[in-house]
């Protein structure tokens, strides 16, 4: 039996990762036994198929128009709508009886009127017929205590009752995008409501989705071009090098298959869009050095 065969992955992408990581470590031509080469293609090739299934969940375009569901607006950020993963959502759990007011639906500690019904007695005298004399009943407005709450629970709001939140793990399915409604049954999700989510992408300071594709926004200075090797920049699976001549080159900057992953598990690009950033005012020291520069290196071109 091979070790990965019962490895856990929070992702597809975290898969896939895995599959990269692995493949190069008993390929044959990097001195890998062949049958184990074999056997690993296989298994990723049903498991990741399983996998893919596993993590489906039903888009819809539209919530029902009748029937008990609960409907939340679900915020992803960009990271999460283009690696998938699982996420924890707060979603309404079983009713139970208000610990602050222990089900009065009144505020305890708040302001309290004598009961006008019974005189703030806590009884009332009844004649019964049947017995032919007088019984004493505990109020039922003030049930017995001879005073009201004149103020709601804050807790409750005067219910009596609240509804406790529960937290249910659900997975963000690949290829999702702003708007999408995700359905998830009461019996999958372990609750007593069909659960709907739309989706709603958070904002990012310098990633957008386009299509099939991220766009990473970015400035950079001129002299990091002359001066660096290689320039740093946020992907999808951390900070990266690019060698800095191809900033000068075509615009924006593509880096196939490193976008966000797709309903089939393909990835899109990732796409770099720069801006080469010349300062408006550069102060006169710095321009003669620039232009000691620029007749050195031409001097040295020429020779």
């Amino acid at each position: 039996m091979l070790e990965y065969e019962f490895r856990n992955f929070n992702s597809f992408q975290e898969l896939k990762q895995f599959f990269r990581r692995e493949v190069k470590k008993l390929h044959p031509d990097r001195g890998g036994d062949p049958e184990e080469f074999l056997r690993f293609i296989k298994w990723y090739e049903s498991f990741s198929e399983a996998f893919r299934n596993s993590q489906q969940v039903e888009i819809v375009k539209n919530c029902p128009t009748t029937g008990n569901y609960f409907f939340k607006i679900l915020e992803l950020s960009v990271e999460e709508v283009a690696l998938g993963g699982k996420k924890k959502v707060k979603v309404p759990g079983a009713e139970v009886v208000c610990p602050s007011c222990r089900g009065t639906g009144k505020k305890e500690n708040g302001k309290t009127e004598k009961c006008g019904f019974c005189e703030g007695r806590g009884w009332i005298e009844v004649f019964d017929r049947r017995k032919r004399r007088n019984t004493y009943l505990s109020c039922p407005y003030c049930k017995g205590m001879g005073y009201l709450f004149m103020e709601k629970c804050e807790k409750c709001m005067g219910r009596g009752k609240i509804r406790e939140e529960k937290e249910v793990l659900i997975d963000i399915p690949l290829g999702l995008r702003e708007g999408d409604i995700i359905f998830l049954p009461k019996e999958k999700a372990d609750s007593s409501y069909d659960l709907y989510f739309e989706i709603n992408i958070s904002p990012h300071p310098y990633f957008r989705l386009e299509g099939n594709n991220i766009v990473y926004s970015c400035k950079i200075p001129f002299w990091e071009i002359i001066l660096k090797e290689e320039i740093s920049v946020p992907t999808l699976e951390g900070e990266e090098k690019i060698p800095s001549r191809l900033f000068t080159k075509e615009n924006p900057i593509v880096l196939k298959h490193r976008g966000p992953f797709l309903k089939d598990g393909k990835r899109g690009d990732f796409l770099i869009d720069y801006r080469i950033v010349i300062p408006e005012e550069i102060p006169f020291k710095a321009r003669s050095l620039i232009e000691e520069a620029v007749k050195y290196i031409n001097k040295n071109h020429e020779g």
